[in-house]
């Protein structure tokens, strides 16, 4: 199970280990096509997006912790950086795919790369993990059966593709089918058991890309403890060069 941030930081590694081979996938012409169209209105329409956003962490009988932070987007590369509060200001998190991973802690001033075994394990006390924030496109790594469709609202039940470094071997996707967004996602036990529920909501438009302003990941191990992202800044297509997600940057601090 997923550990405090203390116990996140002293597993951090210098090497990822292997990645447990995914269930074999079946092959679903109607699904992969729902897919691959997510995809292509979700990630794929512009080249840099820049977000930031107020998190509020909400745990049975404990108040409610409050972050910041702030995400920076290029293709499958992910660059994020905690805002607030102060004692957690600067904290970095590269990921530049699932098995490679870095995080900066300013406190120490050292760049460490994070273990596969820790990057199923909420940081900062949030319930999105960083193998969650790794999935850049879906179709890369899953195959998709459509499991239900009432017209208005599409499931796809995904199945990650063997050979590739998916972090869940299941996963349900809701997507509204008329303007094709993703609005819940089911992340799913080998078994099939429900492990957390990811709502996205309140979507806007920038031209012809969209992104939910809302976004809450509810974990059902651990009492419907659950994490709210509301974003306050996103930008698209900002110059971002390469050099900027590097272990280098990171380094620099």
């Amino acid at each position: 199970m997923r550990r405090s941030l203390w116990a996140w930081m002293l597993g951090l590694g210098l090497a990822v280990g292997a990645v447990g081979a995914p269930a074999t996938a079946h092959a679903d012409a109607a699904g992969d096509k729902a897919l691959a169209a997510l995809d292509a209105n979700t990630y794929l329409k512009v080249k840099t997006q820049y977000l930031e956003y107020d998190a509020v962490i909400k745990t049975p009988d404990k108040p409610d912790r409050k972050l910041g932070l702030s995400v920076a987007m290029k293709g499958d590369w992910r660059l994020s950086e905690f805002l607030a509060p102060s004692d957690v200001k600067g904290t970095k998190v590269l990921i530049l795919s699932p098995t490679q991973m870095y995080v900066y802690l300013p406190a120490f001033g050292k760049v460490r790369r994070i273990a596969s075994h820790v990057t199923d394990q909420g940081f900062m006390g949030m319930n999105f993990t960083q193998d969650d924030m790794s999935i850049s496109t879906y179709s890369k790594m899953y195959t998709a059966t459509v499991a239900s469709d009432d017209g208005k609202i599409q499931k796809l039940a995904l199945t990650a593709k063997p050979n590739t470094d998916a972090p869940y071997t299941k996963l349900e996707l809701l997507i509204d089918k008329a303007a094709t967004h993703l609005t819940e996602v089911h992340y799913l036990s080998d078994t099939g058991a429900l492990l957390k529920t990811e709502t996205r909501t309140n979507y806007t438009c920038e031209k012809d890309m969209c992104t939910p302003v809302e976004l809450k990941m509810v974990d059902h191990t651990k009492g419907g403890q659950s994490t709210t992202l509301t974003r306050k800044v996103w930008k698209l297509n900002v110059d971002m060069p390469d050099s900027r997600f590097s272990k280098r940057a990171l380094e620099a601090g």
